[in-house]
């Protein structure tokens, strides 16, 4: 986020916004928000090993959101750092929307849980907060890079990537390449339905990718199968398409179980990079729903990049 007159050097990926809802320290009026904590484990070694660190620390990278001019420097510096403060700063508020009606039981029976505008946020920002992502951005460089070949320099393979994937440098036609690749993430979830689940117990988790997304199809698909996008160590939002949505409540808000929990555990594991994140230290159940996925995670039949 940016700092002031000053740019941000260290550029999160995944925003601290965000990684505080998933902190031991969340929502506690003694603890400064700079100072939350997270613990964090890495899957891809032996033993799952687990650290408790700032937020801060985390789910970033130099520069990433740079676009940078012929001679290498940076031009328009924080532009996007400051697009992303705003859309961090609307996650804020529809988060605090949804938690002061997701704790009312009465709410359960609603079949109507989730308004409209809440519906076009939460789709927006999982598609921008895929879009952001190094891997995604990576991609769209090698993309780019294929497509261009020769033409064009290492620099400007980075700033064509941010522009095409990141369009919020101009205004847009429906027909310019960046509403297309917007919309090839964003269309597959149109038709598809909404549920929110309340973990009590507080253990729902999240990853450095943030968001399970499941689909039959090979990529560009009509629709998505299933996404899970944890939203706090409590809520987490769940999007049914395909055969999926014929067999659940439409817009629903539903208490999360163990089955629920082990779901989330292993769609976010199964989705991860190299990290999953929590609230808590994992106990038992979950090391052994790590661990039962993990032996599965090279085949990445669900993954949509």
């Amino acid at each position: 986020m940016p700092n002031g007159d000053k740019r941000t050097k260290k550029q999160h990926y995944i925003p601290q916004v965000y990684l505080r809802g998933f902190s031991s320290d969340y929502l506690r009026e003694d603890v400064e928000k700079d100072k939350y904590r997270i613990y964090f484990y890495e899957l891809d070694k032996e033993g799952l090993p687990s650290r408790h660190v700032p937020i801060k620390s985390v789910c970033y990278k130099n520069d990433l959101y740079e676009v940078t001019g012929e001679n290498g420097n940076i031009v328009l510096p924080n532009y996007l750092e400051t697009v992303f403060s705003v859309l961090e700063n609307c996650f804020s508020k529809y988060r605090s929307r949804l938690e002061r009606k997701a704790f009312l039981p009465e709410n359960y029976k609603t079949n109507c849980f989730l308004t409209s505008d809440e519906k076009v946020f939460w789709v927006t920002y999982i598609v921008i907060q895929m879009l952001r992502s190094p891997e995604v951005l990576k991609l769209a460089e090698k993309t780019a890079e294929e497509i261009w070949k020769d033409k064009v320099d290492s620099n400007q393979i980075n700033n064509i990537a941010r522009l095409y994937c990141l369009p919020f440098f101009k205004e847009l036609n429906e027909d310019d390449m960046e509403t297309r690749v917007m919309n090839a993430f964003l269309e597959p979830m149109l038709s598809m339905t909404f549920g929110i689940g309340v973990d009590v117990e507080g253990r729902v988790i999240t990853s450095d990718k943030t968001m399970f997304i499941y689909t039959k199809e090979e990529f560009p698909c009509k629709e998505y199968g299933k996404i899970i996008f944890p939203i706090t160590s409590e809520l987490c939002l769940y999007m049914y398409g395909a055969e999926e949505k014929t067999n659940v409540r439409k817009n629903c808000l539903f208490p999360i179980d163990e089955y629920d929990r082990e779901e989330i555990i292993k769609s976010m594991v199964a989705s991860a990079f190299e990290k999953v994140y929590s609230s808590k230290e994992l106990n038992d159940n979950e090391i052994r729903y790590i661990n039962e996925i993990l032996s599965d995670r090279r085949k990445r039949e669900y993954a949509i990049f």
